[in-house]
């Protein structure tokens, strides 16, 4: 189906998540047809508007996962796969005058999923990519919430496991054979954690606690965050500093592991923003294309987005 069906079935209610794009049709299983024996399979959720994506973006999707000093297991030593997602029911940002379409959004995730796979992005200052950098596929969701998609995602993600495995028909399945278990690591910059852990985005307090603690505990979804440090105009570091230790300190609080991990993306991603290119594309300064890979900075630009022009 083309993006724009998928996306009309999403926002007719026909479905709740869609598969857009990926990079084998086995994903996220390893392309190779070989059994996968793992007990878990660990995928990172990259989670935005995309609009448009940056490095700072790219940065943050090839992160890998953070030690887990909480588990009797080493954490892998990279993702098995990367999803790239787009919730076209944000909870906070609606389309205004100016912005990309959802279809020119996804259109340009799957040019960042493209990206991923290639050893070095124009402009940007990354390590080379992962084993798994071209295991990675686009979705698009119904949810607005973190810990809404997580229940989604593992629901689809646990099907399409058992669809590619042969074992959709229980039935029939082999008794022996248990397909492996989705684990989630959601990817999202310092500002998205606040609003995660923000009263006025659940019913109330008591009901933002029950949500977070099903969200992030081994008995509920068992999903994980990484937050990339950003750096933010007008908000010295030490007020980041004082962020990061707070949201700490309040995640362990929900549940008593390390679920919440920051990382650094880079002196020069850190500073990068969807905001800030369409700021400077208005603006007609041409600085903005540092902040994008060369693939999207033409597709910005063929398709004459976030110019007054």
């Amino acid at each position: 189906m083309s993006i724009l069906t998928l996306l009309h079935r999403i926002q007719r209610g026909l479905s709740i998540v869609e598969l857009v794009h990926a990079s084998h049709p086995r994903w996220p299983l390893p392309s190779h047809p070989s059994p996968f024996t793992a007990p878990t399979l660990h995928i990172s959720v990259l989670d935005s508007s995309f609009n448009p994506p940056t490095l700072a973006h790219l940065a943050l999707a090839r992160t890998f996962p953070p030690p887990l000093t909480d588990a009797p297991t080493s954490a892998p030593r990279d993702f098995d796969a990367r999803l790239l997602l787009l919730s076209v029911r944000n909870a906070d940002k609606q389309l205004k005058p100016g912005d990309a379409t959802y279809e020119q959004r996804i259109e340009m995730m799957v040019l960042l999923a493209h990206d991923l796979a290639r050893p070095h992005a124009a402009g940007a200052h990354l390590p080379d990519p992962d084993p798994h950098g071209s295991n990675v596929a686009v979705a698009i969701i119904d949810e607005p919430t973190f810990v809404g998609k997580s229940a989604i995602l593992r629901d689809f993600l646990s099907r399409r496991i058992s669809e590619l495995l042969g074992l959709a028909d229980v039935a029939s399945a082999s008794p022996s054979v248990v397909p492996p278990e989705p684990k989630l690591t959601f990817l999202m910059g310092t500002d998205t954690v606040v609003r995660l852990f923000a009263p006025r985005y659940y019913a109330d307090e008591e009901a933002m606690v029950a949500a977070l603690r099903h969200f992030l505990s081994p008995d509920g979804d068992d999903s994980r965050i990484i937050c990339a440090r950003r750096t933010s105009h007008g908000v010295s570091k030490v007020e980041d500093e004082r962020v990061e230790v707070e949201m700490l300190e309040f995640a362990r609080k929900i549940v008593p592991f390390e679920r919440l991990s920051f990382v650094d993306i880079g002196k020069q991603e850190c500073t990068y923003s969807s905001s800030e290119v369409r700021k400077l594309r208005t603006k007609a300064d041409g600085a903005w294309r540092n902040m994008v890979t060369a693939s999207i900075a033409g597709y910005i630009i063929s398709r004459n987005l976030y110019s007054i022009s």
